[in-house]
């Protein structure tokens, strides 16, 4: 028994409220970079469902960065390290890793020779490091600043200079190398967000939360103009800029929930972009990447909107997904796959696609708890205490939500009945969008799962018991006893034949369900609690997630043979479902959405 991987559906990258992140790309314009938790992602610029990961970090990953020779990639953390590591090959092996300051990385930057790096951010002793990538040995001090440092440039080409960005309202100006303080200009009023070179190395821009956009020389430092004095400029803090390969041109983005692209000789805008009809604090504009014939500029929301400069008005193309860890996943009658996540979003997924289609709709507005489906209808409780349903056709939520009274734990659904387990100890029977009749149990419910029929209902309680119930009057029929933990998940086999049960004891156990007696109980691979199990369609194998990061697929017919998907997520294995027999999709506290190919011997 085997797998192997066939997709990454990568989450959207990591923002925070009036900070700007960080793209680049790869120096031949085929992958763009950015970083989400833990894990930097290089994903194809013409087709983002090619996503590729590292994972190398200890803590949570702020920037990357290509070096212009494309063999490394220099990535910074919370923490102040800076790690560089190989871009040939799959191994990702680490060149060197350097820990700067002790604090946030905000940015970094390579010279052109792919020699020396320029780490900037928020050290509790100093806010920036130049250094050499592969001795780390210092090639300069950056200087002159009084608070943390946002942005960092460095000429691309002879006489080195390095310019920098931060939120004492300055912009420094650096001679290289060494690296030595030259100047201090002070034309901004606010903190300063972004500072960037041209390509061709003559000018640099830098932009700040005084909405205003600057263009110096980049030999001197000498101010040219002014760029924010046109008529149309930004109203709002400007996050991030990014130049044309040509150096004729400038993109940047806006908390005024717009994208600008300036002429720089005649120094004016020349498309404005817009991301909805009634924009919110989502749609500000924090990070754009322009490199080669695309331009992307990255909202709030984490949205990454591919912009046309030939058509202005609004995006060409939005690739969508989870910013936060996915806490739930289905398979959508349509048979695309549908997760929520910590955040409350629910988004659909084409099981090839570049991104997600996030369902529209009053949705949930905390932590989805579950989803589950039934012909042409997902349904989904949420920790806003509500159950809701969304129409698979229209990637919409229905208008009728019922109030579950209580956190609900657990949610099923058979023959057109949804049950619902909260934790106030009741049980609540949903039919047609409607509460029907709900019932209360002696114990807390922390599971619940509806026979494929509809007649039982068994649900799970901490003592580690799973109590059957009858779906007509909710007289106990019997009580399961054999799992050493709390049940934290359950779920009936297609053909109605098993009763699958993971615990808190890393266990998932298989009930016959004629006798009411354990069928199975070999399956104990994993090392900490359950999240989810799950039945392929010819009832034959279950495959279980777990807090491990790991998913176990495990066989009927051979209960000793069982495939281990081991760090299947850098953070745990909420979810699992079949899609097919032989394929499975996972979902992970990491944000991300994996594809594997089964092969049962």
């Amino acid at each position: 028994m085997s797998f192997t991987k066939k997709a990454t559906f990568a989450p959207s990258p990591s923002t925070e409220r009036g900070r700007s992140i960080q793209l680049s790309a790869d120096p031949k314009g085929t992958t763009f970079l950015y970083a989400n938790g833990r894990t930097v992602y290089m994903r194809n610029l013409e087709n983002p469902s090619i996503a590729t990961e590292y994972t190398g970090h200890s803590c949570n990953a702020t920037v990357a960065r290509y070096a212009p020779s494309g063999y490394y990639i220099a990535s910074g953390d919370v923490q102040g390290n800076i790690r560089i590591w190989d871009t040939v090959g799959t191994e990702q092996i680490l060149k060197t890793e350097t820990k700067i300051f002790s604090g946030k990385i905000n940015d970094l930057d390579w010279d052109f020779e792919s020699k020396r790096i320029i780490g900037v951010g928020e050290g509790k002793d100093k806010f920036g490091h130049a250094f050499l990538f592969d001795s780390a040995s210092s090639v300069g001090e950056i200087s002159g600043h009084a608070k943390a440092i946002n942005s960092v440039s460095i000429k691309p080409n002879r006489p080195l200079r390095a310019v920098t960005g931060s939120d004492d309202f300055t912009v420094n100006y650096y001679h290289g190398v060494p690296f030595k303080f030259n100047k201090s200009i002070k034309d901004h009023s606010r903190f300063v967000q972004c500072v960037r070179f041209s390509p061709n190395g003559e000018q640099f821009v830098s932009a700040a939360s005084d909405s205003k956009l600057f263009l110096y020389d980049g030999k001197t430092g000498d101010k040219i103009a002014e760029l924010s004095a046109a008529a149309d400029a930004h109203k709002g803090t400007i996050f991030s800029v990014s130049w044309s390969g040509d150096s004729t041109q400038v993109l940047s983005g806006s908390g005024d929930m717009t994208a600008k692209i300036w002429d720089i000789a005649a120094q004016k805008v020349v498309q404005t972009y817009n991301f909805a009809e009634k924009p919110t604090h989502e749609h500000q504009q924090v990070g754009t990447l322009w490199k080669g014939s695309y331009l992307i500029s990255t909202s709030l929301s984490g949205n990454l909107n591919y912009l046309d400069p030939r058509v202005g008005g609004k995006p060409v193309r939005i690739v969508k997904g989870h910013q936060r860890g996915i806490t739930s996943i289905a398979l959508g009658g349509d048979k695309k796959i549908y997760t929520g996540s910590y955040d409350g979003k629910v988004c659909a997924w084409d099981q090839g696609s570049a991104g997600a289609e996030e369902v529209s709709g009053a949705g949930h507005t905390n932590q989805v708890v579950s989803l589950v489906s039934e012909d042409q209808t997902v349904y989904s409780c949420g920790m806003d205490d509500a159950f809701r349903q969304l129409s698979v056709s229209d990637k919409t939520y229905k208008p009728e939500v019922v109030a579950t009274g209580g956190v609900p734990k657990a949610l099923s659904i058979a023959k057109g009945v949804s049950v619902v387990a909260t934790i106030n100890s009741e049980v609540i029977i949903i039919t047609n969008g409607q509460k029907e009749k709900s019932f209360k149990t002696s114990f807390p419910p922390t599971a619940v799962a509806i026979s494929p029929n509809g007649s039982t209902i068994a649900v799970g309680s901490e003592e580690g018991k799973i109590h059957l119930f009858n779906a007509s009057d909710f007289k106990e029929v019997g009580v399961l006893e054999e799992n050493r933990g709390q049940v934290t998940c359950l779920a009936y086999s297609p053909n109605g034949q098993y009763l699958a049960a993971g615990d808190t004891q890393r266990k998932v156990i298989g009930y016959d369900t004629a006798t009411n007696t354990v069928k199975f109980d070999q399956w104990v691979f994993h090392s900490a609690r359950i999240n989810s199990v799950s039945w392929s369609p010819d009832s034959l194998h279950v495959a279980s997630s777990s807090l491990d990061t790991n998913v176990e697929v495990w066989s009927t017919e051979k209960p000793g043979k069982h495939i281990a998907i081991k760090n299947a997520h850098l953070e745990s294995a909420t979810g699992v479902v079949f899609l097919d027999n032989n394929t499975i999709a996972t979902s992970g506290a990491d944000a991300s959405i994996k594809i594997y190919s089964l092969v049962h011997h």
